[in-house]
């Protein structure tokens, strides 16, 4: 008989679509998956995924050309995520807040912009862990 222990984490199936969505590089798909799922949560969890949308729609933004709005979702995104520990609900938060820091520091000290294709190549892959 296998223990409970033994099982997989049951995340939200939006939860998972999310780090689906965003390792194919579908931002924009990821953000509107999760939002679902955000509309129905309550705190904690709520807050940690508006963090998560706002910052695949910071990416979106930047890949389309929207500097500005870039800018305000990724310092919002930041600010919604920065509470959580480094490890958060089956993933390395802290590792993705300072990738997404690295990302868009050049946005947040008004240093040249880097185009969208060089952005994307630094987006990192998202493991959700299982156990």
């Amino acid at each position: 008989m296998s223990n409970q222990l033994d099982s997989p984490i049951p995340y939200p199936t939006e939860y998972r679509e999310y780090f689906r969505l965003f390792n194919e590089r579908d931002f924009f798909e990821a953000h509107e998956v999760l939002e679902d799922l955000w509309v129905i949560e309550v705190e904690p969890l709520k807050m940690y995924y508006k963090g998560l949308i706002q910052a695949a729609v910071a990416i979106c933004h930047w890949e389309r050309g929207n500097i500005s709005g870039a800018r305000r979702l990724y310092l919002s995104a930041s600010g919604y995520l920065s509470p959580y520990p480094e490890q958060y609900e089956g993933f390395a938060l802290g590792d993705f807040r300072r990738c997404l820091h690295d990302i868009f520091a050049p946005l947040k000290d008004s240093l040249p912009t880097p185009p969208p294709e060089l952005i994307r190549d630094k987006v990192p892959f998202l493991i959700l862990r299982e156990d």
